[in-house]
């Protein structure tokens, strides 16, 4: 032990002998045991000076001997002192333990307060999900009557439209998309927080799943002339995956890199062949993520900045359904991003592994041929 770490001892004792506990008799059984520890220091050291001069070990022998040798009052000190000292322990001990039973009180109220504020959370959360779920629903109807309404008025069922008509319909078609979209994008966040999404995999030509993707966004590409280049191999290997699901991933991915894109560049999908998987990639041109932001890309609700969520529209919702679902495919996703110079996302997914028996094809995983 340094002297450092000796100090606080020290001082801590002193303080102990400024305490009238150390010397209560009452109330400190320390400074009584060290009374009693003390008691047989000036009996021993009196006998053996008796003994060393041949005398009776009498009361007035030993009363002689003070007398002759005046050094032995301060051997009847030692009771008083050993009571100050153990006293002293006595008191410093007791005010550790009265100090960590202070402590380990403080902790059981605190964890009795975070249970409950942790349970009330937990209530939150579930009026939460439960006021999405319900909401969504309740717009869903409504909204696919006044989908019905305008697939009317567009086919001429109810009479002929002036053409500054039928440009209001246009909006307010692309408007109603929008919404469905937007109704989509909670349920499914609500079902993925409940735990209720599910997948049904299975072997898909990703070719065809990224060529789907491309024609239900290329509007979208060109308004902004912006080139959607597919860079896929006509020979990819088959994924294990549920088709309507990772189809959301590409959509919810290329449609954020268009979104974020400034007009007249480019997105690109490309995508490595690994030995259980095929890696993903969907690289865009555009604004960038700061590296501090990083981390909170995929998290629902979540926007680089208050500003851009105001500019690019949107409730941050795409990224964190697709990171889900990547996971509920034990897959991975990450993101590389620089201010200025544009994202790349990356996910991976399994692989099948075909085999041709009498002309059909036979998927199956990569990880069951193994096992």
């Amino acid at each position: 032990m340094n002297f450092q770490s000796f100090l606080p001892i020290v001082k801590e004792f002193i303080r102990a002998l400024g305490n009238r506990r150390t010397y209560s008799i009452r109330n400190n059984c320390y400074f009584i045991f060290g009374v009693l520890w003390g008691i047989p220091v000036p009996i021993v050291t009196s006998g053996m000076c008796l003994y060393h001069r041949n005398l009776v070990f009498s009361l007035s022998n030993i009363a002689g001997e003070f007398l002759v040798h005046p050094i032995q009052f301060f051997f009847l000190l030692h009771p008083l002192l050993f009571g100050i000292v153990f006293g002293a322990m006595g008191t410093v001990r007791d005010e550790k333990e009265k100090q960590r039973l202070d402590f380990q009180n403080s902790l059981v109220i605190l964890n009795k307060e975070l249970k409950e504020k942790n349970n009330a959370l937990q209530e939150l959360d579930k009026l939460k999900d439960d006021f999405l779920t319900m909401v969504s629903h309740e717009l869903w109807s409504p909204l696919t009557t006044v989908k019905g309404y305008v697939s009317l008025l567009k086919e001429k069922k109810v009479g002929e439209l002036t053409q500054k008509q039928k440009d209001i319909l246009t909006i307010t078609e692309e408007q109603i998309e929008h919404l469905d979209r937007l109704i989509a994008d909670l349920i499914d966040i609500s079902e993925i927080e409940a735990g209720k999404l599910k997948i049904v995999p299975e072997c898909l030509d990703v070719n065809k799943v990224v060529e789907k993707t491309i024609g239900s966004l290329s509007q979208r590409a060109l308004e902004k002339n912006i080139t959607l280049e597919n860079r896929l191999s006509p020979q990819l290997p088959y994924i294990w995956a549920d088709s309507r699901r990772i189809t959301q991933v590409f959509t919810n991915i290329l449609g954020n890199a268009i979104k974020f894109t400034p007009d007249n560049r480019k997105v690109s999908i490309d995508a490595r062949v690994m030995a259980d998987s095929i890696e993903f990639s969907i690289e865009d041109s555009g604004i960038g993520i700061p590296q501090a932001q990083l981390a909170n890309i995929f998290e629902k609700f979540y926007q680089v900045d208050s500003a851009a969520k105001r500019r690019y529209g949107g409730c941050g919702l795409g990224l964190g359904i697709a990171k889900s679902i990547i996971e509920l495919h034990q897959g991975r996703i990450w993101i590389e991003s620089k201010v200025n110079e544009g994202s790349k996302f990356f996910f991976e997914i399994r692989k099948c592994r075909k085999k041709n028996i009498e002309g059909k094809q036979d998927c199956l995983l990569s990880s069951l041929t193994q096992a």
